[in-house]
């Protein structure tokens, strides 16, 4: 099998959905749980957050700072 991921600009993706929808795709959700007490406070956060405060996700990962150990 192969698997492709794409990265496509939001103000592309409604056009994007509707090209492969003519095509035979398969998606796939990497399944993972979270306790009670996170999704508790994540429901609680989006409860109590505004819209202007949002960051779109390609700037706010730019913000990320990963260290290697060496």
């Amino acid at each position: 099998m192969t698997q492709i991921t794409l990265n496509i600009p939001d103000e592309e993706l409604a056009f994007f959905m509707k090209l492969i929808e003519k095509f035979n795709y398969e998606t796939v959700i990497d399944d993972f749980s979270v306790s009670k007490e996170i999704r508790d406070l994540l429901d609680q956060r989006r409860a109590t957050s505004k819209a202007e405060n949002f960051v779109p996700w390609n700037e706010a990962k730019k913000q990320f700072v990963f260290k290697s150990d060496k």
